[in-house]
């Protein structure tokens, strides 16, 4: 989105990157986005990033601007900006539910609010990280019994990480990728480390784009996500999205990705003012 000339995960001269996910990676004159995202981003990408902390004010193009942590993921974050029609605060992709690798969300109050809306249907509803992860857990238990290889598929940014530390926290260890050892070593420059990372580990992380457990006879592999089987989810499914929108308690929300048509409407339903807008639209509030 493109706000007063400033990109919000989109483009421009000045423009945000809310973490380090490439689907939001940007180009831009100046990227502003937290450290951990910096690092994170150049595993594959270049650019000029100006690292902000979480609740330092700064200014971008015109705007004066704070971040929020966002949960998703190491460093992702929401932005704050002061406009002369009021406050507005973007998500960027989000998460209610404290997860073991990221910092915990905070949401301000904003008289304008863009949310993600990746999940933001009723039929999206998961059961709490912790929740997912006893079942990961019982998942993995029964493999080892049965003298089995558990195999699971993961985001190799974020979500194997976040994998890696629940399996270490039980006392398993594991063999990931060659991206995901690159990723934890950036994420154990922030203080969060793994312990248990072996050349022959008890539990085998692939790339959620390696041949899904769907695609498999062996009942030792599982897909872990939203969209999988094991939903172990670092995106806030439909009723932690709307626990956000009445956190910030905004006059107008504009909702985007995914389910933004239907999740618009579900808030119209709601009493609230909201309107689907693109990824690249430009949005004057």
């Amino acid at each position: 989105m493109i706000i007063g000339k400033v990109g919000l995960d989109s483009s421009a001269r000045f423009t945000f990157q809310s973490h380090a996910h490439s689907d939001h990676f940007v180009s831009g004159e100046i990227i502003f986005a937290t450290k951990a995202t910096k690092y994170l981003s150049h595993l594959r990408k270049g650019g000029f990033y100006k690292e902000v902390d979480f609740g330092e004010r700064f200014y971008i193009g015109d705007f004066k601007a704070k971040l929020y942590p966002a949960g998703h993921m190491l460093g992702s974050a929401g932005i704050k900006l002061w406009l002369d029609t009021g406050t507005l605060f973007y998500t960027g992709d989000t998460k209610w539910f404290k997860l073991r690798t990221a910092e915990k969300s905070r949401f301000p109050k904003a008289d304008f609010l863009i949310i993600e809306a990746t999940f933001g249907v009723p039929s999206f509803t998961f059961p709490s990280p912790r929740e997912a992860e006893k079942k990961l857990i019982a998942f993995v238990e029964e493999a080892l019994d049965r003298r089995k290889r558990p195999v699971l598929y993961v985001n190799q940014t974020g979500k194997a990480q976040e994998v890696m530390k629940i399996l270490e926290l039980h006392g398993y260890t594991v063999r990931p990728s060659r991206t995901m050892l690159k990723v934890a070593r950036v994420y154990s420059k922030f203080g969060v480390t793994f312990k248990n990372i072996e050349r022959d580990g008890e539990v085998v992380l692939r790339s959620y784009r390696s041949p899904r457990v769907e695609d498999s006879l062996s009942p030792w592999e599982l897909t872990v996500s939203g969209f999988g089987r094991l939903k172990l989810s670092n995106h806030a499914d439909f009723w932690e999205l709307v626990r956000i929108v009445e956190k910030v308690r905004p006059e107008k929300v504009f909702t985007v990705y995914g389910f933004a048509g239907e999740f618009a409407g579900i808030l119209r339903g709601l009493g609230y003012e909201a309107t689907a807008v693109g990824q690249n639209d430009i949005i004057e509030p």
